[in-house]
């Protein structure tokens, strides 16, 4: 009788080949909106559906969940080692990554490729993605890809402010998919602005200590702040179109 070896559940090695990043990012970006709404369109998917709403809130529990779960587990890992070792070896030191700290930068990691899922959901709810949400969804896939596969410490930002976010995002999720309003949906905007600020900040901790990173690790740290530079101005853009204009309206 043949043993399943469970050691291959934490072998992230194909989730690092540039050959599974490429491919799974060209599905996204040019066959998989096509594909969704073709699909929509075949069996006359109705928007307001049964089955759709509870698709959509089982996939948004599940994330929000999903979230609760890394962020509980990376955040004391952070906090310890902190403690522990102090603020330089927290962002410069392979031994936090070692220490379990990369088992969870690799889930999260792996997360974003379903968080595709997002996208496909608009359409089948017969919308269109916005660039803000393409932008985001390839650009978070290919900087954790750099990250965890250079092993850097700067993650410990994405996965301690980015799941928190991601926690309180998805549950109001759920909670608008049956119906529910919100009066925090700015205040969540906002939060998510300021997360993708403070990780910024953070994140540059690493270029004030010799040696504490090496190439791969620095080039990652670059790629992810620029890409976050621009996820601001487009979040902010877009905080702007949505909530500045209903005060206009008001007055």
């Amino acid at each position: 009788m043949a043993v399943f070896d469970f050691s291959k559940l934490t072998d992230f090695s194909t989730y690092h080949e540039q050959s599974f990043v490429a491919l799974a990012l060209f599905f996204y970006l040019a066959i998989s909106k096509k594909a969704t709404a073709k699909f929509r369109d075949l069996v006359g998917l109705d928007p307001k559906s049964p089955f759709l709403k509870a698709f959509v809130f089982l996939h948004n529990a599940a994330l929000a969940v999903f979230s609760l779960v890394v962020f509980l587990k990376s955040t004391p890992l952070v906090v310890s080692h902190y403690a522990a070792n102090g603020w330089e070896s927290l962002h410069c030191s392979s031994a936090f990554w070692n220490e379990g700290f990369g088992f969870w930068a690799n889930i999260f990691y792996i997360s974003k490729y379903y968080e595709f899922v997002d996208s496909w959901i608009l359409i089948l709810k017969g919308k269109e993605c916005s660039f803000l949400q393409v932008y985001h969804h390839t650009g978070i896939a290919i900087a954790m890809w750099l990250g965890t596969r250079s092993e850097a410490n700067w993650l410990l930002w994405v996965a301690v402010l980015n799941s928190f976010i991601h926690t309180l995002m998805y549950t109001y999720f759920s909670a608008a998919t049956l119906g529910y309003r919100s009066p925090l949906a700015q205040a969540l905007t906002t939060a998510q602005l300021t997360q993708f600020m403070i990780g910024l900040c953070g994140a540059s901790s690493g270029y004030f200590y010799k040696g504490c990173m090496n190439e791969s690790q620095r080039f990652s740290l670059i790629f992810i702040q620029v890409y976050a530079i621009g996820l601001i101005y487009l979040f902010y853009e877009m905080y702007k179109a949505k909530y500045k204009a209903k005060k206009h309206k008001k007055k």
